[in-house]
């Protein structure tokens, strides 16, 4: 009987733990992505700063300052040259492919 509740307060732990891990991992990406729009606005207000031109040294420059704060860019916006928020991605997020 005691091994019986050994195991079910073990496995009621280890629910508990995954639990715990997947609200903690949420929790980072919406903060990351609330991060990434706010460097994403910061790097835009730059490129009107320092008027960049041509577009393409723009998106360039975009993406360069993307990168200083830490954020890849996910391989389909850059394919199809794309530079909003979303399309930037957090180091830390390694299980995402990014340029």
């Amino acid at each position: 009987m005691r091994t019986i509740a050994l195991m079910f307060w073990s496995a009621l732990l280890l629910v508990g733990v995954a639990f715990a891990g997947i609200a903690l991992l949420l929790i980072m990406s919406g903060w990351s992505s609330s991060n990434a729009e706010e460097a994403n606005g910061e790097c835009a207000m730059l490129v009107i700063e320092k008027a960049v031109e041509p577009a393409n040294r723009a998106t360039d420059y975009l993406r360069a300052c993307m990168a200083s704060k830490g954020y890849g860019m996910d391989s389909y916006c850059y394919v199809s040259n794309y530079n909003t928020a979303s399309c930037f991605i957090p180091r830390w997020m390694f299980w995402i492919e990014k340029v």
